[in-house]
C-alpha cells in the first residue's frame, strides 16, 4: 500500500498549528520548522502534500517561498495549499479518499517514525495516532490520549481521561472517512488547531490505535524548551556512523558548534568547502616554507581544515542540501589538500636542513600518493562503493575472513586501515610536528604510502573479481 500523501496543518501567520505564536516560521538550524517537516516526510517516502491553513494570503506566501527553493523542485514532490474554506473540496476529491498522513506543520521527527508507523498500519478502516509518554513531552502542551495497559488500545481523549496517559506526538495515519470528520471539526471551530476536542470529535477510540514513537524523535516545536530538544536531536543526526575515533571524541564537538553558528548566518555547504580548501592549501604552503614555527602553524591549520571539513557535510544534512556534486567536490578537495600538504612537508625539511634526502623521500611519497588515488578512483567507480576514502577504509576493515582475504597481510590491513582516515592523520601529524618529530613522520610516511598504494592495487582487483564471481553465482 502506498502511503505517500500527507495533510499538513500549516496554521496561519502568527499562529502555528498548536496555537503557539510564530511557531510555523521558527528557524531551527538554518531551516524553518514547516519546511523541515515537509523535507523530512519526503525523505520518508511522502510525495504529495496538502497544506491546510486559515489564511489564503498566507498560503500564497508559503507556496511562493517554497517555489523559490530548489529543495522543493525535486521530481515527484507535489505541494498544494488549501485555506480552511476550501477543505470541503479536498474531502470530495477522489485523490484523498485513500489513507493519508496527518501532520502538524511544527513537527520535528525522525524519518523512521513514519516508516515504523506505516509498518504498524492497523488497516483501511482504522486510524493510528503516534504518541509518546509525558516524560518526553511537556504536560499540558499537547492533547492527551488515554490508552489501555497495552499502550496501543485507545480508550479516550482529553486531560481528564485518566488511565494510562500518553500525549499526541503530532502525526497520525488516517482513513478517508476520518478526513471528512476532521474537516467538519475544523470548519465548526474556524481553526486548524488540533486540540483534544478535535481529536475526540474526529477519532473514534474503538477504531483508533496508538503507536509509541519509542526511541525515535518526534516532537512538535511549541516552546523554547521543545525547540532546544529538537535542536539537540538534529545536531545528533549531523554526525556520521562512519566517524573515526578522533572525529567521534573531538572533531565533531567542535565542528557541530561551528556549524550551528554558520547556519545562523546562512553559510552554504559549498562556501564551507571552499574555506576548507583554502585553509588546507595554506597549511601546505606554510609547511613548504621551512622552520619549526611555520611547520607547527601549518600542521595546526591542517588539523583545523580536517575539523571544518565536517561542517560542510553537517550543514548539508541539516538543511537537506546534500548533492552528488557536493560529495564529489568534497572528496576532490580532501585529496588535493592531503597531497599538497605532504608534498610540502619534505620541502620544508629540505629548506630547514638543505639535505637532498628529504626531496627524494618527498618525491617517493608523492608518486605513491598519486598511484593510490588513481587506483582508488578506478575502484570506487567500478565497485560503486562510494567516492569517499572512508567507504574504502570501512570495506577493508571488514575484509578479513572473506573468501580470498584470509591471509595475515589482509588481517593486518583490516586492523590498521583506520590510520588512513583523515581525522587520524591530521591529529597525529600535528602532534608529531608540535613535538619536533617532523623528520620521523616523513620517514614513517615514506614507508606507509608505497605500502598503501601496493596493497590498494591488489586489494581492489581481488574485490572486483569477488564481486563478479558473486554476480555469476546469483
Amino acid at each position: 500500500m502506498r502511503l505517500d500523501k500527507a495533510l499538513v496543518l500549516a496554521g496561519r501567520r502568527g499562529q502555528g498549528p498548536s496555537g503557539a505564536k510564530d511557531v510555523s516560521r521558527r528557524i531551527l538550524l538554518g531551516l524553518p520548522v514547516l519546511e523541515r517537516a515537509l523535507l523530512t516526510a519526503f525523505q520518508a517516502g511522502v510525495r504529495e502534500f496538502i497544506l491546510i491553513g486559515e489564511d489564503a494570503e498566507a498560503g500564497k506566501a508559503i507556496l511562493s517561498s517554497l517555489g523559490d527553493d530548489k529543495r522543493f523542485k525535486v521530481k515527484g514532490m507535489r505541494l498544494e495549499y488549501v485555506p480552511l474554506s476550501g477543505l470541503a473540496d479536498v474531502v470530495r476529491r477522489e485523490g484523498l479518499r485513500g489513507r493519508f498522513w496527518l501532520m502538524d506543520g511544527d513537527l520535528v521527527f525522525a524519518p523512521a517514525v513514519l516508516e515504523k508507523a506505516a509498518q504498524a498500519d492497523p488497516g483501511e478502516d482504522r486510524d493510528l495516532l503516534v504518541v509518546h509518554g509525558l516524560e518526553t513531552g511537556e504536560p499540558g502542551q499537547r492533547p492527551m490520549i488515554k490508552t489501555a495497559d497495552d499502550g496501543r488500545t485507545v480508550e479516550a481523549f482529553g486531560e481528564d481521561a485518566g488511565g494510562r496517559a500518553a500525549s499526541y506526538a503530532g502525526v497520525g495515519l488516517c482513513s478517508g472517512e476520518t478526513l471528512a470528520r476532521l474537516a467538519g471539526a475544523f470548519t465548526k471551530r474556524g481553526s486548524v488547531r488540533l486540540d483534544a476536542g478535535v481529536l475526540a470529535e474526529t477519532f473514534d477510540p474503538a477504531r483508533t490505535v496508538a503507536f509509541d514513537s519509542g526511541p525515535d524523535f518526534c516532537e512538535t516545536v511549541i516552546s523554547k524548551a521543545s525547540a532546544k530538544r529538537a535542536e539537540r536531536y538534529l545536531i545528533g543526526t549531523a554526525r556520521k556512523p562512519t566517524d573515526g575515533f578522533f572525529s567521534r571524541n573531538f572533531n565533531r564537538y567542535v565542528s557541530t558548534f561551528l556549524t550551528q553558528k554558520l547556519l545562523k548566518i546562512n553559510v552554504s555547504p559549498m562556501e564551507i568547502s571552499a574555506v576548507v580548501v583554502f585553509v588546507g592549501l595554506l597549511s601546505g604552503w606554510l609547511e613548504g616554507r621551512g622552520g619549526y614555527r611555520n611547520a607547527v602553524l601549518g600542521a595546526f591549520l591542517f588539523e583545523l581544515a580536517s575539523i571544518i571539513d565536517g561542517c560542510d557535510g553537517e550543514n548539508a544534512r541539516l538543511t537537506f542540501r546534500s548533492s552528488k556534486l557536493g560529495g564529489t567536490l568534497d572528496v576532490a578537495g580532501d585529496a588535493l589538500i592531503f597531497v599538497f600538504f605532504f608534498m610540502n612537508l619534505p620541502i620544508g625539511l629540505y629548506r630547514s636542513t638543505w639535505n637532498n634526502l628529504w626531496l627524494i623521500l618527498g618525491g617517493l611519497c608523492l608518486l605513491s600518493m598519486i598511484l593510490f588515488y588513481v587506483q582508488f578512483s578506478i575502484y570506487t567507480q567500478r565497485s560503486g562503493i562510494g567516492n569517499h576514502i572512508v567507504a574504502v577504509v570501512k570495506d577493508i576493515e571488514k575484509s578479513a575472513g572473506r573468501p580470498g582475504f584470509t591471509g595475515k597481510i589482509d588481517w593486518i590491513a583490516s586492523k590498521i586501515a583506520p590510520i588512513y582516515r583523515r581525522d587520524f592523520f591530521a591529529t597525529w601529524v600535528f602532534l608529531f610536528i608540535l613535538f619536533g618529530g617532523a623528520k620521523l613522520f616523513v620517514g614513517i610516511l615514506t614507508v606507509l604510502t608505497p605500502v598503501e598504494a601496493v596493497y590498494m592495487f591488489f586489494y581492489s582487483r581481488r574485490r572486483l573479481r569477488q564481486e563478479k564471481t558473486a554476480e555469476v553465482e546469483v
